[in-house]
């Protein structure tokens, strides 16, 4: 049992009483273009705004706010002394005060050499069927909510993803810049960054075709590698494993393919993949972390989030 003194400070979720825009019966498709479900966000963006400033008045104190989150869930995040969790609880508007958990990686050190080979994998999984039929993820957009990526190896290639879309004579819509601005402002990604006074534009969130989104949401910042923290590289696992490139360079101005070359090929290898770094140099998540990416998700029209996590 861990005994807390009042003046320690914890990062709580403050749940209200109102639904969340998507409890409330709003479809997660194109969210950001229906007006209706934007107007309902941006009543319960003002009540939580309300609720901030009784809750100034109940403890005497700023509110230290990290995320305002709306849009799957209605809930305050914000840093409290524990001598003020109940005083919020009893609030008018308030649900429920929620300790959240903080997430750290499971980072292994092991001696040996590690010899990565996926080239079975496709037939355990059964995604070498899928793959006979024409199904390569093309078009299809995928977060990661992970430690991040190294975005320089060569299976996360833009030229590799582009010479795999002309094999295979497909035209599809990927996304690119254009499609962050229309949902730019509603992001969590954006609203962090501004509230430090800092700008974010469509064009810095977009890294290329491969790579469309990045964005680092434990440390507020665009750095979605791992290589300048101690979270691990288990981000870039995930994400090989799901869409790692059906081809990569020859070294000569060509491609030849993954799985022979290097035997490694995600499930889908055709797919973009959205980089939502959630383990930096600030640590592990808190479990409004992962939401936060996760509404950012659903804003950019991802057709699947992944999340590995374990606890």
């Amino acid at each position: 049992m861990v005994d807390h003194l009042d003046t320690d400070v914890a990062r709580v979720s403050i749940i209200l009483e109102q639904a969340s825009t998507i409890k409330a019966g709003f479809s997660t498709l194109g969210i950001a273009e229906n007006t209706s479900a934007m107007s309902y966000r941006d009543s319960l963006k003002a009540d939580q705004d309300a609720l901030v400033h009784r809750i100034e008045a109940a403890t005497g104190s700023k509110l230290d706010v990290v995320w305002n989150l709306t849009l799957a869930a209605n809930l305050i995040s914000a840093n409290v002394r524990r001598g003020d969790i109940a005083r919020i609880a009893e609030l008018d508007g308030v649900r429920s005060v929620a300790v959240e958990n903080r997430y750290t990686p499971d980072v292994v050190s092991v001696g040996g050499e590690y010899t990565t080979d996926m080239a079975v994998s496709g037939q355990m999984t059964g995604a070498g069927e899928a793959w006979l039929e024409g199904y390569t993820g093309a078009g299809s957009r995928v977060a990661v909510i992970d430690t991040g990526l190294d975005t320089d190896h060569q299976s996360f290639s833009a030229e590799a993803l582009a010479y795999a879309l002309e094999q295979t004579g497909k035209t599809v819509q990927l996304m690119d810049a254009k499609d962050i601005v229309p949902v730019l402002e509603q992001l969590n990604a954006y609203r962090a960054m501004t509230e430090k006074g800092q700008t974010l534009t469509a064009e810095e969130l977009y890294g290329n075709t491969k790579m469309p989104f990045n964005f680092n949401y434990v440390d507020g910042d665009l750095n979605v590698s791992h290589d300048f923290d101690d979270m691990g590289s288990h981000g870039s696992h995930v994400a090989g494993i799901a869409a790692a490139n059906a081809f990569v360079s020859d070294g000569n101005g060509s491609f030849v393919p993954a799985l022979e070359s290097v035997f490694t090929q995600g499930v889908a290898p055709d797919a973009q993949l959205l980089t939502m770094k959630v383990f930096g140099a600030d640590g592990g998540a808190y479990d409004s972390d992962f939401m936060a990416a996760i509404e950012d998700a659903i804003y950019l029209g991802c057709d699947s989030v992944n999340l590995s996590l374990g606890s």
